[in-house]
């Protein structure tokens, strides 16, 4: 799937030049699919994960969660598999950090993903 190369914040990523570029990254497209919220995009508002149902919540369901973030990477056209899922909930600063591993064909990528509340 080509998309917008986007830097390691989510921001565009603009050249020297000015320019933006176009990326075929498996990586990028997880980690776009784990900042999505459930619900978020009113045109498809059956993705995202959902995270003010399931994570942000009193005593979340650390299994399920991993469930969930397996399943959306997994949803990613490339991923063969994801793995060595951890998610440390910060309940004060309404934050998850979620680590994770995924194989792209004979590769594979740690990941890591902060999400803001």
């Amino acid at each position: 799937m080509t998309d917008i190369l986007l830097d390691q914040d989510g921001d565009l990523h603009v050249t020297e030049q000015g320019d933006i570029r176009l990326t075929e990254s498996v990586r990028q497209a997880v980690r776009v699919r784990l900042l999505w919220f459930f619900a978020e995009w009113r045109f498809w508002p059956d993705t995202g994960v959902p995270y003010f149902e399931s994570v942000f919540i009193k005593n979340p369901d650390i299994r399920r969660i991993r469930s969930i973030v397996r399943d959306e990477a997994m949803s990613v056209d490339g991923v063969s598999d994801a793995r060595d899922i951890t998610i440390s909930v910060n309940a004060l600063a309404r934050t998850a950090l979620i680590t994770f591993v995924i194989a792209v064909g004979e590769e594979t990528h740690g990941e890591e993903v902060l999400i803001h509340a």
